[in-house]
This record gives C-alpha cells, structure tokens and sequence, in this order.
C-alpha cells in the first residue's frame, strides 16, 4: 500500500493522472465514479451507461463542470468537462484513456468491454464477476499476452480474500480454506419480485439484490476464489456452514478430526460472519504455532484469520492504481483453464420453448461444482442467463442445465467460452 500511496503522489506532482472509463454507472459504478473524482492522481471524467441518465446524475451531484454527451473520439478533447460516452465502445481505445473498468455486471457487456479493451492494449479493472467465471482465465491470458493488467477488484469478498491468501503465503502458512460470510439468508426461489420491497429500502436493483437471496452471486464469489487460488468446492454447491468467527476453526477440519470437510484447499461460505471474509491457515513450524496461539489466533492446528469488512468499490482504486503502475492484477484466474464453475439450476419446473430471463429472475439460479465435473457433464455456465436464451426441452425444478438443453445466441462471450474450453489462442 505504501508504495501505490508514493507513485500516485509522484505521479499528482509530475501533473498527470491515472485516466480512468469506467462503464456502469449503477451502485458500484456510480460510486466509484464519484469517488476517483475525490482522489489525487486519479481522473475520471469520461463514463458510460446503459441508462446514461445515471451518468450524468453521479456527474451533477460531483459538481463543478460542464456535462456533454459525445459520440465521436474527437468530441472528447478537454480537462474542464465531465463527458457522457453515448457508445462505450466507441471511446474504449481512445490514446487519453489509461484504464477501462467494466461495472455492468452483465456477462455479454462485459465480455465485448474486455474483449476489445485489451485487444487495444488497455488495463482492465472489472467489477464483473459474473463475467470473470465465465471467461476470466481466458482474458487473463491475453490480457498477458498484449501486455496488459487483466484484474479484479480490491474491495469485494473475491479480492479480499485473495489478498489474505497472499498475505498468508508470503508469511509461510499453508492456507487450507477459504471464504466469505453470506448476508442474507438463503431461498433458492427469490426473485426480482418477492426481493422488490428490500431491493428499494436499500437502494438496490432487485434483480441485483435476487441474486444475493438466491445465492447465485455467493457462488459466482466463491468460484472467482478458486478460479483465483486452484481452490475446488468441497461439495456441489458448497456446505454453507452455520457458526460464528470463534468456532469456525472447528467445523473448518476434515470430518477425521471432528470437522465438516471432505478435503482441503476449498472455497465455502459461512452463515453468522458477515460481511466479513476468512482464510483458515495453519503451520508445521512449532515455533510460529506456538505463537499464534499465544497470540490468541485459536487452539490451532488450524486458524481463522478474518476481516470483518470489505469496502467494495470503494477500494477498487488500489486495484486502478497497481495494475496502471506495476501490471499485477488484485486477483485473476491462476490457470489458462478455471478450477470451479458456476452453473445453472432450475428455479422451477420449466418447459421446451420458455426463455432463461436474466439473472434475479424466475427461471435459474447459480451452483458451485468442479470444472471438470461440470465439464464431463456438459453443464450450462449460469453466467449465459439470458432472455435470448430458449429451452429446447422440459427441465424440471432443481435439475442441473445442459449445454444440450438449450439454444444460445451467438456471442462474444459465447466465442471466448468455446475459446477457453478447447484451449485456443
């Protein structure tokens, strides 16, 4: 942190600025907006939305300068106004833009943002999870490859807890766990509707907030971790377990040694920490397990190590800042191939012809399994979630989607998922 905090003061001194797009003026968006605007050696006064209005609703509560909405490369040409980008895709490759951050939270927007943002040799920050776990180790590697900073963001559970996990490694413990806490309670059949009146008292689209309830966005968390580490679930959608942080270290052990899990190196979720995130570490050096328990970390062999908060995008500028200064991404996927997979489950009994809706809505929600297991199986990645996506036969509740149950638009996302499965440049 030291270091970014030294660059960016060198970088305000010498008069210039990280110059930063972001696309997606929703919640985090917005907010991320707003705050680069407020830091020193950071710019952001280009941005775009699928509703624009939200753009120039952050820009006017920012202040201070002249709004335009552009269309064109050559309209965007001065310091002393705030630009609305009609056409994000137009403005992606501009010479004055240094970092493209993608808040959309759609995979299909995101995977084209990426897709052409280093393909034109920008950094990528995405706040796109639900993209990343469809096609992140395939950006990942030609983000490498054009030579730029393919990353996540510091600030959400995936990024927080990878950083722990690096943390971790440096001092020498082996990490055996890894998660998050889940904040709301878990019904696979929420919503858009039946999360409406919530969604609006907390200032959240519903869809969004659905996704939360019915523990899709959860997964899609938890395979970003293993996709980030080489962590696997322990089961088919994780155990979800019940415990405070001050007995997690004893359901956190193999079921040999009185605990919950099958294997190690996995990725869960736990009701009762939230809205923290934890890694379980432990040590075969007797001196160092000696002190943390003195230090009171636990009774060991294993140990819970714990943040009790994570700021999402408002710490998504450290993640802006090192891939802009050093190209080192806050957490991307570890391998050309994911190690966990997030796939699609029926919300209820569906028919031939009916469309999957988006992600919130009616039809499916989201689960953890192996890539591998999901790939001999030829499940359906939940990310594809579309209402361009029709059922080609009757798939009842609870039932796992195939591939072969449905028919896809093309698309790019559908391109660098195939790209990425066969291994391709």
């Amino acid at each position: 942190m030291q270091i970014l905090l030294k660059k960016l003061h060198e970088l305000k001194k010498s008069g210039k600025a990280i110059n930063v797009f972001v696309i997606g003026a929703g919640f985090m968006g917005g907010s991320l907006i707003s705050q680069l605007n407020n830091i020193d050696g950071f710019k952001c006064n280009i941005a775009s939305s699928k509703r624009n209005e939200s753009v120039v609703d952050v820009f006017n509560k920012i202040g201070g300068r002249e709004i335009r909405t552009i269309e064109e490369k050559v309209e965007y040409n001065s310091d002393d106004a705030f630009f609305v980008a009609g056409n994000p895709y137009e403005f992606i490759d501009h010479e004055k833009i240094d970092i493209v951050v993608d808040a959309t939270g759609s995979t299909y927007e995101g995977a084209k943002i990426a897709y052409q943002a280093i393909l034109a040799k920008k950094d990528v920050v995405s706040f796109n999870v639900e993209c990343d776990v469809v096609i992140g180790p395939y950006l990942s590697k030609l983000a490498k490859k054009m030579g730029v900073c393919y990353t996540g963001i510091a600030g959400d559970e995936p990024g927080s807890v990878k950083e722990m996990y690096d943390f971790a490694e440096f001092l020498g413990f082996e990490v055996v766990a890894i998660g998050k806490g889940k904040n709301n309670p878990l019904d696979f059949s929420a919503d858009y509707e039946s999360c409406h009146e919530d969604a609006i008292k907390k200032g959240l689209s519903p869809k969004m907030l659905a996704t939360f309830v019915d523990g899709s966005k959860t997964m899609e968390e938890l395979t970003m971790m293993c996709n980030a580490t080489g962590f696997i679930p322990d089961k088919i959608g994780a155990h979800g377990i019940e415990s405070d942080i001050k007995t997690l270290d004893e359901k956190i052990k193999l079921k040999k040694d009185g605990g919950i899990l099958e294997k190690e190196k996995i990725a869960d979720f736990v009701f009762g920490i939230a809205p923290g995130v934890f890694i379980a570490v432990r040590t075969n050096n007797e001196v160092i397990d000696h002190e943390m328990r003195f230090l009171k970390i636990g009774k060991g062999p294993n140990y819970i190590l714990y943040r009790p908060f994570h700021l999402t995008s408002i710490e998504a500028p450290i993640s802006i800042a090192q891939a802009y200064f050093f190209k080192i991404p806050t957490i991307a996927p570890l391998s050309d191939k994911p190690f966990a997979d997030t796939i699609a489950v029926a919300k209820r009994d569906l028919k031939a012809g009916d469309h999957l809706d988006f992600a919130g809505g009616k039809t499916i929600y989201g689960t953890i399994v192996e890539y591998n297991y999901a790939r001999d199986n030829d499940y359906l990645p939940y990310g594809f979630v579309s209402e361009e996506v029709i059922l080609k036969k009757d798939v009842n509740r609870g039932e796992l989607l195939k591939y072969s149950d449905v028919i896809l638009p093309e698309s790019i996302l559908l391109e660098l998922r195939q790209r990425m499965e066969k291994g391709l440049d």
